[in-house]
């Protein structure tokens, strides 16, 4: 049996080796750019670089630490564990959808509430577009290993061991918030949120840690269920190629674009964060009850 000490230790070290990387690389590429890479146009390569390969990392950072710290790869939720947990694969894809289409309707009616509906969202070649967003969707499978390449190690590792030290509530709101810091060069790059906006870097910030803390909700509700990494992955991987914006331009009128355009990623976070908070909470309380059924069982 594993003591505490032992998984402070493995904790410790996966951490570390998750984060150096971002730390140290992404300063480095701003120094050597003159400027934020996310904000430069001749930095698009090394961010499109640093976003790809950036995001496997945790997954990188969870087999070395395995290996150096001799645990072996037993419960590392690889297996698909389909038969039985079929609703929650789908759940995986859907919800996020569902998110980003309730994000798109709050968009049009808090920034161009002066469009009816069908001036928003083009009614034009209508089965074209949606048949387009499936696609969209579908493509998603390319960019499924560097998300998988953050859950393995986000939710494969780090949250089992966060859980096993402070319980699950705790765990969820530590878990996300290191997951938020993690991303923190990222946004002092100019990634998500650009840098022009008031705060910054401070605002971005703060905002992708509460971002990544209610996503973690689900992401770990999803995993824990399945006790599988895959449907985690899925939902990340939905959730970074068929976002908000990508559904407003494939299904969002000229006008409604127009008017988009001047609005900043920053001031459209807190409304895409409405449908995450919620999923978020509902997710949070279902584990808590899981956890407190198993305690009753258990006793």
């Amino acid at each position: 049996m594993n003591s505490k000490k032992d998984t402070i230790k493995r904790l410790i070290i996966y951490l570390l080796i998750a984060f150096i990387p971002f730390w140290v690389v992404i300063p480095i590429l701003n120094n050597h750019f003159g400027e934020p890479i996310y904000a430069s146009e001749k930095a698009m390569t090394a961010a499109y670089a640093v976003g790809v390969f950036g995001m496997l990392i945790p997954s990188i950072a969870h087999f070395i630490t395995r290996l150096v710290t001799k645990e072996g790869f037993k419960n590392s939720y690889l297996g698909l564990n389909f038969k039985g947990n079929a609703k929650y694969y789908i759940a995986s894809v859907v919800v996020k959808v569902v998110e980003v289409i309730i994000f798109a309707v709050l968009a049009w009616r808090i920034f161009a509430g002066d469009l009816s509906f069908s001036e928003a969202f083009a009614s034009d070649e209508r089965i074209t577009r949606i048949s387009t967003y499936l696609l969209q969707i579908s493509a998603s499978i390319i960019i499924f290993f560097p998300a998988f390449g953050e859950e393995w190690g986000w939710r494969g590792y780090m949250m089992p061991k966060l859980t096993e030290l402070m319980g699950r509530p705790a765990a969820i709101i530590v878990g996300g918030v290191l997951w938020g810091l993690w991303h923190a060069p990222l946004t002092i790059s100019g990634h998500n949120f650009g840098v022009d906006y008031k705060f910054f870097p401070w605002l971005g910030i703060l905002i992708m840690c509460i971002n990544c803390t209610f996503f973690n909700a689900f992401l770990t509700l999803i995993t824990e269920k399945t006790k599988s990494i895959y449907p985690a992955s899925f939902c990340h991987m939905v959730n970074n190629n068929c976002g908000g914006m990508i559904f407003l331009t494939i299904f969002g009128s000229e006008a409604l674009l127009t008017k988009l355009a001047e609005v900043s990623a920053i001031s459209m976070m807190p409304y895409m964060l409405c449908t995450t908070i919620v999923v978020g909470t509902i997710s949070f309380i279902v584990l808590i009850k899981d956890d407190s059924k198993k305690k009753k069982q258990a006793a």
